[in-house]
């Protein structure tokens, strides 16, 4: 790319040259899924599938009322569905976002303010303190440049610029000191530079196409996993089920009609077509509890998702951190050291006045009219320093100051001498093996003490000053002779919260990885206070990685062994997650900056902050933590696990009620009687009765100890051993008494319409009892107390109702083919569901029996 510019910049011919070979200055859209597309995507089921055939044969055989009910269910759960995607993500928009309209370029001799769209490779771009950067920009003049790079690279503190650096071609963005990045915002300084990257072509688009590369449906969590191979296996036994009877009746010499309608009737009582339902109606209760918990839910799955992950690998800065440098820790030159808690508290603020008000003094921000410090994050730190210890800073700020020295990285210290009672005070800060050696007298174990301090986590500064009657010559021939104030100790601070937040996600078996733009040594002692069991062994920096094939074993076993991550440019982020995900990990990742996009997007759950957060962050995301606290996420898996029992306790009760509706079929055509219930009559209870009581069990507000359970693994399921024994006994029991009743009834000289009435009304109160049971999959149901959740008992009284009002409306009458039951039908059905009930429970109290047992050498069932 061409970069020999003149000082007086690119004539208008070049500039449109250039833009005709390289495009405006705008980030590559991504074309969005249109309506028609996300609508026709629903369908892509194979319960679907099977419900389409039933409607058309239905319609064949002219059951327009069965073809009417069923295409009414596809077309809701579609809109459902369609309604849910078309929130899909806007990473690649939110990236256009970032890069500002307007920049300022040297052309045709002279300054100009140009649309950043504009700018081409080759123009020289002026940045100064408060401009964003508006392409990638080689400097070559740099005064006190400050860029905050955090929300491109996850450095923490704004990177000091050096134009005149000859670095590596391999250098990562973190340690580009000659670049500016598109994206980014001078915080302080001036400067000047090439543009030689600019729209698809900048670092900013890079991780732009990353977040395109990695798209996925923002539905394909572990419990649309499960969902889907559910379905899957439904539908295979469905259809097998449907081709073995169609054959045995067509042996015995059944006609095609009555082939077609028991094909239709067990294809609807197999099929749960409430089930899409009743889980979105599950999720949003949860995404309803969660956003009163400050988690806000862009994706309905992800809110089971959350609860069923095995690892947080988390951004530190913005996340686990403020994002704000803070003076925690000072050291005097006599060695006593004083936290921030004790001269918050009042002790010690008296002997940190002297070191307070220097800080004060060799400072570089100011404060706006509503005393807000601007400025260098260093110089607002210490600036707080100055004012917790007892000082003014507006009136220190105003001393004349009578020479200034602004700090240089060559230098590494910056100097000011300031107008006193006395004369004049100059007041140096810097590095510690700089300032050091400028002092008269220092501890001999000056050094150590600074370089236990960095071990710590902290950023160290040293403070000294000397006093004069008057300022005697230049500043920096006076730099030797000083007195040694103190050491100062900053960092970005963890969040409230955040280290109980870690500890019970470890508790609940969550492993949490910390990855960070950070120095290691620094990313290290972050981890130790947060309570990670990390050793230096155990972080792995973006150098390491970038020697391994990211698709490697070697690879994997890195990342898979390290509980840190330091210095990780967003690309490697990306390859972390993939790497953790093929370690059999489900993985939350969680972020706020441009950086975190990519792996935001690639995880299975994306987790970003909504306050300090990027909007790139939030659009690449599943949930978003409105109040920015990493503590808010331990909610939202608290009410993950919560859901996936309230799922877990649909998908029980709809199999369950299922499977004795097919095993009604098989036992009344073993026995040669008529089939025990039409389609319609199955409908009206899938849809209706049914219907009404499992979407109350996704309210369900969980049995309190979900966060002392191990995570679910990958390979859980929602339909394992135990719930088929708390399905077995009562789905039997709903067997043989419609069985018999049916038969009973029959041969009592009732019509098959009127033993069909009376065995519809049965299974209503089946349903009914096996709610109750199952509205908590541990305890006891009298042990339970109601409150819990009010919708359950509405629902099941609701149903109930509805039934019975049913009965007695002609329209519904003739529709259903039903009509009111006698006191001694009543008492068979409550008899009858006293069994399913009390047979449920048996198998609960079986169950906890055998998990309290001891285990006695033989290994668990899967």
């Amino acid at each position: 790319m061409q970069q020999d510019t003149r000082n007086g910049g690119l004539t208008q011919s070049e500039v449109d040259e250039r833009l005709s070979e390289y495009g405006p200055n705008l980030l590559p859209e991504v074309r969005r899924a249109g309506l028609i597309d996300i609508f026709a995507r629903q369908f892509a089921n194979p319960l679907i599938y099977l419900l389409i055939v039933a409607g058309v044969l239905s319609l064949a055989i002219g059951d327009r009322l069965d073809a009417v009910f069923i295409f009414g269910v596809l077309t809701t759960n579609a809109l459902v569905g369609s309604y849910q995607e078309y929130k899909a993500d806007a990473g690649a928009r939110a990236l256009r976002n970032l890069v500002p309209q307007v920049a300022r370029v040297v052309r045709n001799g002279a300054v100009q303010e140009i649309s950043a769209a504009e700018i081409v490779p080759g123009d020289i771009v002026e940045l100064e303190s408060g401009m964003k950067v508006t392409a990638d920009v080689r400097l070559v003049d740099a005064h006190g440049l400050r860029i905050d790079e955090s929300s491109l690279t996850g450095e923490s503190m704004p990177v000091l610029k050096d134009a005149n650096l000859l670095l590596d071609a391999e250098t990562v963005a973190g340690d580009r000191l000659t670049m500016a990045h598109a994206g980014t915002v001078v915080v302080e300084g001036r400067g000047k530079g090439i543009a030689v990257e600019t729209g698809a072509a900048t670092l900013l688009a890079g991780i732009g196409s990353m977040l395109s590369d990695t798209a996925r449906n923002a539905a394909e969590t572990p419990l649309v996993r499960k969902m889907a191979k559910l379905a899957r296996r439904i539908a295979v036994g469905t259809v097998g089920l449907i081709l073995v009877l169609a054959a045995l009746l067509a042996l015995q010499g059944d006609g095609w009609r009555e082939l077609l309608l028991l094909a239709i009737a067990l294809a609807v009582a197999a099929i749960p077509e409430g089930l899409p339902i009743a889980v979105t109606v599950a999720l949003s209760a949860a995404a309803s509890r969660m956003a009163q918990r400050n988690v806000i839910v862009r994706s309905l799955p992800a809110v089971e998702g959350l609860g069923s992950c095995t690892l947080i690998a988390t951004d530190k800065t913005g996340t686990l951190t403020l994002n704000r440098l803070t003076v925690n820790r000072v050291v005097l030159a006599d060695g006593t050291s004083v936290e921030r808690q004790q001269w918050l508290d009042g002790m010690m603020r008296d002997g940190l006045g002297e070191i307070g008000r220097a800080a004060a003094i060799c400072n570089e921000a100011h404060l706006t009219d509503t005393g807000s410090p601007v400025g260098d994050a260093v110089d607002i730190a210490l600036l707080d320093l100055a004012h917790e210890t007892g000082n003014e800073p507006e009136q220190l700020l105003g001393i004349e100051r009578l020479a200034i020295m602004p700090y240089e990285p060559a230098a590494r210290f910056a100097a000011v001498e300031a107008r006193s009672p006395e004369g004049s005070r100059l007041v140096v800060k810097g590095a510690p093996e700089t300032v050091l050696a400028m002092c008269a007298e220092c501890p001999e174990d000056a050094l150590n003490i600074a370089e236990k301090i960095a071990s710590e986590g902290y950023r160290v500064l040293v403070l000294a000053d000397a006093n004069s009657a008057s300022a005697a010559g230049p500043i920096h021939d006076r730099l030797h002779g000083l007195r040694l104030l103190g050491f100062v100790g900053l960092s970005d601070p963890l969040r409230l919260g955040v280290v109980e937040a870690v500890a019970r996600c470890l508790q609940a078996g969550i492993s949490v990885r910390m990855i960070t733009g950070d120095h290691p040594t620094t990313a290290l002692a972050i981890a130790r206070q947060l309570g990670l069991d990390a050793e230096a062994a155990n972080v792995v920096t973006g150098s390491e990685l970038a020697r391994l094939d990211p698709e490697s074993d070697a690879f994997t076993h890195a990342v898979s062994e390290a509980e840190v991550f330091a210095r990780i440019e967003p690309a490697q982020k990306l390859a972390i997650v993939k790497a953790l995900q093929r370690s059999d990990h489900i993985v939350a990742v969680t972020g706020d900056g441009v950086n975190d996009g990519p792996a935001l997007h690639a995880a299975d759950i994306g987790v970003a902050m909504g306050k300090g957060g990027t909007d790139v962050a939030r659009a690449a995301s599943d949930l978003v933590i409105a109040d920015d606290n990493f503590a808010t996420i331990l909610a939202g898996i608290e009410e993950g696990r919560v859901t996936f029992l309230n799922v877990r306790k649909i998908v029980i009760f709809m199999l369950a009620t299922g499977l004795a509706e097919i095993l009604m079929f098989i036992g009344a055509l073993a026995f040669g009687l008529p089939m025990p219930l039409t389609p319609v009559q199955l409908l009206w209870l899938n849809i209706v009765t049914n219907g009404l009581q499992d979407v109350t069990l996704g309210f369900g507000k969980g049995e309190g100890d979900e966060l002392q359970k191990a995570p679910r693994r990958k390979l859980a399921t929602l339909v394992d051993h135990e719930a088929i024994i708390l399905m077995l006994p009562g789905t039997i029991v709903m067997t043989a008494a419609a069985v018999w009743i049916m038969a009973d009834h029959l041969a009592a000289g009732d019509s098959v319409d009127e033993a069909r009435n009376t065995v519809l009304f049965i299974v209503v109160l089946f349903q009914n009892a096996f709610l109750l049971t199952v509205r908590n999959l541990h305890m006891p149901f009298w042990r339970w107390h109601p409150p819990e959740n009010g919708w359950l008992f509405a629902g099941l009284s609701t149903a109930l109702v509805l039934h019975i009002v049913a009965q007695h409306v002609p329209l519904t009458q003739t529709m259903l083919g039903i009509s009111p039951v006698g006191a001694e039908v009543v008492a068979q059905g409550l008899g009858a569901a006293l069994l399913v009930l009390f047979s449920t429970e048996a198998a609960k109290w079986w169950l906890a029996r055998r998990r309290s047992a001891p285990v006695t050498g033989t290994l668990p069932m899967a």
